[in-house]
């Protein structure tokens, strides 16, 4: 037996020792049926895998085990690493992308003690080429489940240099009975501008996949482009915007809210701050709906729930991801780290983004979106190469971007009908 080994067993054996103390204890005392229950439990659970499981456990692995579903069941961002992993995590930190992955392409989070949702690809990316889509899910990671994966770690081993290859078991989808392999080259990925256009009926169109400070004034120049031509009425499309921060989202909200409390951001010990619109900041005034999908995430979503909660104006779509949160990285004492959310993001309402979501005040229907969804898996087939963001913008076709625009006529004609 190494001195690794030996230690593990020691550390394990010790560890089990003073819990079972502790927890006995516990269960004497008045205190230990409250808050200090869920202890007595874990180490009587602990005693019975020690003392009657089949075969002598692992006691390492069934420790780090119960540590990482403890802090994963928390939120979908926390995360446990082990020393060994919080070394990956750092250096990956040094690489192009940050450690976020986003080399691949891909857009990733994880599903609470599951496996990894494909939130947005960045359009000609390594993933967009090799054909995964927004939606899949990412099953392993280089032959190793990404149900066993930290979140932090997980993004940390999808980053890489440019010209390094990961390989990725995904189930896609449309066929989620039949998992693909895919070998992915990582690059230097160029991230999607704004884009915008003009309408009939007087509307702009303004899409935005990526919220960091260069696409958000790109946002503003584009919304002073579309006034100069005469637009009457806007639309803001955030489907599958899952990348950016939540500053940039209040910035972004900011464009177009003169007044009024935005969001705010609290946690047990960190002291609440509250974010209110600057009229200094506000770039325009005419009718605005702003589009989401279930892949709408972070700094999007604060935007989205702010327009609805002062008031300013409406969002189309489905329900947004729920993810927004400050964390903070804990070194502990044997080398592993805690990634912890220390607080969240609220609505100006009191309700945490990350408890639900935003809710759109005008959801698209579940036959819609299913029918739409059944076009673009037939656009995939006939011609592999297509990204599912193909029938997107297409009034005809597109039964998010239909929606929007039905709310902004309505809008326009209740004030007629009143004055008639």
């Amino acid at each position: 037996m190494n001195a690794r080994a030996k230690f593990v067993v020691v550390f394990a054996s010790t560890l089990l020792t003073v819990m079972l103390v502790i927890g006995a204890l516990m269960g004497k005392s008045k205190e230990g049926e409250g808050a200090y229950r869920p202890l007595q439990v874990y180490t009587e659970v602990l005693a019975r895998i020690k003392g009657d499981y089949v075969e002598e456990p692992n006691m390492d692995k069934v420790t780090r085990g119960a540590i990482q579903g403890l802090v994963e069941y928390l939120d979908p961002l926390s995360s446990y690493l082990t020393a060994e992993q919080y070394q990956v995590f750092e250096k990956s930190r040094g690489n192009e992308d940050l450690g976020t992955g986003l080399s691949t392409g891909l857009v990733v989070f994880k599903q609470r003690l599951s496996y990894t949702q494909i939130l947005y690809v960045v359009p000609d990316s390594p993933a967009d080429k090799a054909g995964i889509r927004k939606g899949d899910l990412i099953e392993a990671i280089d032959g190793v489940s990404t149900r066993s994966m930290a979140p932090a770690y997980m993004q940390s081993v999808l980053s890489g240099i440019p010209g390094s290859r990961v390989r990725l078991l995904v189930r896609p989808a449309r066929q989620p009975d039949e998992p693909e392999e895919y070998a992915v080259v990582r690059v230097k990925v160029t991230l999607p501008s704004v884009t915008s256009k003009k309408l009939g009926d007087g509307i702009g169109y303004i899409d935005l996949d990526v919220l960091d400070s260069e696409r958000v004034h790109q946002v503003a120049a584009a919304i002073k482009s579309l006034e100069s031509a005469e637009i009457g009425k806007l639309i803001l499309d955030l489907r599958g915007n899952a990348l950016g921060n939540p500053e940039q989202g209040l910035l972004l909200a900011d464009y177009f809210i003169r007044k009024g409390k935005l969001a705010s951001l609290k946690g047990q010990r960190h002291p609440e701050e509250i974010f209110i619109a600057k009229a200094d900041n506000t770039l325009t005034n005419l009718p605005v709906v702003f589009i989401t999908d279930r892949a709408t995430a972070g700094g999007a979503e604060i935007a989205a729930a702010a327009i609805l909660d002062t008031g300013r104006g409406k969002v189309a779509g489905e329900r947004t991801y729920g993810l927004a949160a400050y964390q903070k990285t804990i070194s502990l004492e044997d080398g592993s780290a805690l990634i912890l959310s220390v607080a969240k993001y609220h609505r100006s309402t009191g309700d945490a983004f990350q408890d639900g979501g935003v809710e759109p005040s005008d959801p698209v229907s579940a036959s819609e979106l299913r029918r739409y969804r059944l076009s673009e898996m037939e656009l995939i087939e006939v011609q592999s190469d297509t990204a599912p963001e193909a029938l997107e913008g297409d009034p005809d076709k597109d039964p998010y971007l239909k929606k929007a625009i039905e709310i902004l006529k309505t809008s326009e004609e209740e004030p007629a009908k009143k004055a008639a």
